[in-house]
């Protein structure tokens, strides 16, 4: 399916109604079956796309594997929110996540709990301890530090790899390469590539900031940002996922090939 053409609510909304009818159409068809899946991923419809998947691994052994990835893709997106909201801890990639990353995690959870100014004071101690990455991509030129544009992260890139969510520093990658998008799913979860203590990690980033399966279509394609400044003065991103170093804003697809 050409994701260009995906352009717009009526489109969005058209496709998955196409999609649908041709499921009920050939039930059978394991290749229908998938495709509605990666649509309703795009819709951040997680139960109907799950639904799918279980459906076609349950009658086509062949696309076990292939069900089993994005089945473990949404759930890493389900835990994923749950870590944005403090209720749960992101995992790592092999070593012990920083103090500070336990800090983010609990101004999470003090903000979503309502305490926002105790909150705001939690999260100001964990970038205070945060060690800043300096590096370079021809798109972004050199820079003095990076962070996600989005508060509950910040200093913090969100990575999924061997099924699960992670979290990585910033300040711990060498280098970190995302592939341009060239199939639905990748305007979810983008491919990506981490090279972290000489070691390289291929799995994926959260390509949006969390949606609901109702938000308007230029969040769940990723060609807008909507930023909320919530009570004193934390910023949470809806829609595409934006990165912010000390020489300006991009969209995840257009920082390039970033290394220090």
């Amino acid at each position: 399916m050409n994701i260009n053409g995906l352009i717009g609510q009526q489109a969005l909304t058209q496709t998955l109604a196409q999609a649908v009818a041709a499921v009920k159409a050939n039930p059978v068809s394991s290749d229908l079956r998938i495709q509605l899946s990666k649509l309703y991923c795009l819709q951040a419809d997680w139960d109907r796309a799950l639904r799918q998947l279980e459906i076609v691994a349950k009658t086509d052994p062949e696309a076990i594997r292939q069900c089993e990835l994005y089945k473990n893709l949404i759930l890493s997106e389900r835990l994923r929110g749950l870590v944005l909201t403090g209720e749960r801890e992101a995992g790592n990639l092999g070593d012990a996540l920083p103090e500070w990353c336990g800090l983010l995690n609990k101004a999470n959870a003090l903000y979503h709990a309502g305490q926002g100014g105790e909150g705001e004071q939690v999260r100001q101690s964990a970038l205070e301890a945060a060690s800043m990455l300096a590096g370079y991509s021809d798109e972004m030129d050199h820079f003095a530090w990076m962070a996600d544009g989005d508060d509950r992260l910040g200093p913090v890139c969100e990575f999924i790899s061997a099924g699960g969510y992670r979290w990585v520093p910033f300040a711990e990658i060498d280098r970190l390469s995302v592939e341009k998008p060239a199939a639905l799913t990748d305007l979810v979860w983008a491919p990506a590539t981490l090279v972290v203590n000489g070691r390289s990690h291929k799995g994926y980033i959260p390509a949006r900031y969390p949606l609901a399966s109702d938000s308007d279509a230029r969040f769940l394609l990723g060609t807008l940002t909507e930023w909320h400044e919530n009570a004193h003065g934390r910023f949470t991103g809806h829609g595409r996922k934006m990165w912010i170093t000390s020489s300006g804003e991009y969209a995840l697809f257009e920082a390039g090939d970033i290394h220090r």
